[in-house]
């Protein structure tokens, strides 16, 4: 990238733009223009128009089909990237596909990633997600990293892959060498080439199911784990309490918006942290950035507490068919919640991605669900 402070000014924007535009339950969206530089934000984004600059975007559902000639920065629920990128790409959602041809490196990483046949990366490639799909052309290296990773795309230097299941399309043309960390050795189909052959290295993902190798983890951890658990139920509870139409109402809207709530929380989640760096900077900004940091760190716990109670909503709605739910009802629901967006956090691979999603939306419907209270019109009074 041209520079550190580049983006970190733009990120800066990013998160300036969410706070002063009114963010409403229509769906809209905000760009801006910054010199050659572009910025966006919203539910549903499409760019279609050239930007000579850098462009950062977050949004619920974001495609982009033209020309970026400097850096492009996406981040959201459900990515589409087309087009060229005049130098790196980053891009990180619940959903990316690029077809896209880009001058630099790509950084992607989501649920679901594919770079398609038309992708033509120019350096090195570097992919993250539960799921990865190669189909596309890098010049210099591959590394992809997922719970099944799929690859039918040629690479010029060597490619790197851990994954607990690796697939290998006739259609791959790896110039170097392939170094693949996994259970199980990979298999070369006909008609596939690996010019600096194959490199295995076994690794431990079976023994996260194998009982005669189970690790037994010390007192302290497990003991600092239940109180963050006690903590966290105990916050939900006080939420619930305290707020149960607020409460309530984010929890619904994660059900409702899924994307929306996902790329406004990956924005907020992304942003805050920079702002409050370029804060510390400009020193007369310390005492705002001060205010900033524990605020975010309430976002976050309560972020994970707003999901906790959207899964336990489903959970009495499929429970008792309708009927409303007591006070007890809707704590056990949390507590059940609480349990299983644990257990699907410990899953190997995919259980770290499934925790940062499931954050990502709480943020995202917290703070939608207060800029629709701020918009909402004071009651008025005979």
């Amino acid at each position: 990238m041209r520079s550190v402070f580049t983006t970190v000014t733009l990120l800066a924007i990013c998160t300036t733009a969410l706070t002063s535009c009114s963010v409403d339950q229509d769906g809209d969206s905000v760009s801006r223009q910054f010199g050659s530089d572009y910025f966006g934000a919203g539910g549903m984004l499409n760019l279609t128009a050239p930007v000579e600059g850098d462009a950062l975007i977050a949004g619920g559902q974001v495609d982009i089909a033209s020309e970026v000639k400097g850096d492009l920065v996406v981040a959201g629920g459900e990515l589409s990237v087309g087009g060229g990128v005049g130098d790196d790409l980053y891009a990180a959602g619940g959903e990316v596909r690029v077809d896209a041809i880009v001058a630099g490196n790509a950084r992607v990483a989501g649920g679901d990633v594919r770079l398609g046949p038309a992708t033509v990366v120019q350096g090195g490639a570097s992919l993250t997600g539960g799921r990865v799909d190669f189909d596309g052309a890098v010049q210099e290296y591959l590394q992809a990293t997922g719970g099944e990773v799929r690859l039918n795309g040629s690479v010029g230097g060597d490619a790197v892959v851990r994954s607990g299941e690796l697939h290998i399309g006739p259609d791959t043309r790896i110039e170097g060498r392939l170094v693949y960390h996994g259970p199980d050795e990979p298999r070369v189909p006909e008609g596939a080439t690996i010019a600096g052959g194959v490199e295995y290295h076994e690794s431990a993902a079976r023994r996260f199911f194998d009982r005669d190798t189970h690790v037994v983890f010390d007192s302290g951890r497990k003991v600092g784990s239940v109180l963050w658990f006690a903590g966290v139920f105990a916050v939900a509870t006080l939420f619930i309490v305290l707020f149960p139409g607020f409460s309530t109402r984010a929890a619904e809207l994660i059900g409702r918006d899924p994307w929306t709530t996902l790329g406004l929380g990956l924005a907020v989640l992304v942003c805050v942290p920079f702002v409050a760096l370029v804060l510390l900077i400009t020193i007369i900004g310390i005492p705002l950035a001060l205010l900033l940091v524990p605020i975010y760190l309430v976002l976050l716990f309560l972020g994970w507490v707003t999901v906790a109670l959207f899964l336990g909503q489903k959970g009495l709605e499929l429970a008792r068919g309708g009927r409303p739910p007591t006070l007890a009802w809707r704590l056990l629901a949390l507590l059940a919640a609480l349990v299983t967006l644990w257990l699907l956090r410990q899953v190997p691979y995919v259980g770290p991605l499934i925790g940062l999603v499931a954050l990502m939306a709480g943020i995202g419907a917290l703070v939608w669900q207060v800029w629709a209270r701020r918009d909402r019109p004071a009651p008025t009074t005979a």
